[in-house]
């Protein structure tokens, strides 16, 4: 699977020609991300597979904000199989969160 590209034009979007509010999003964005994330691999390192399942939802949130529709589609996946004890699919996650991660730090 080919890892997409974040980008800001659904922040834009919503924030319509208020630079403030684009602002504002981003600056929530840059704050929750990191802590979701962090949270996402505390939960996969203990292998508690309902809590990452609970984690991968409330990134799907961020993931969609950042314009990304593949993955956003793989993480509704991607959460069901966590629902089911399955993680096979961690490796492919874990690059999502990659691109986002690198993404973030350099907006």
């Amino acid at each position: 699977m080919i890892t997409e590209i974040p980008d800001l034009n659904k922040i834009k979007h919503i924030a319509a020609d208020s630079k403030d509010f684009e602002y504002e999003l981003i600056a929530i964005l840059k704050e929750e991300l990191p802590l979701e994330i962090n949270q996402y691999y505390l939960h996969l390192k203990t292998q508690d597979f309902i809590k990452c399942a609970a984690d991968v939802h409330k990134l799907k949130h961020k993931i969609s904000i950042l314009n990304m529709h593949m993955s956003y589609e793989f993480a509704i996946i991607y959460e069901d199989e966590l629902k089911l004890g399955d993680n096979k699919s961690s490796l492919h996650f874990d690059k999502i969160l990659n691109a986002m991660s690198t993404f973030i730090s350099k907006i």
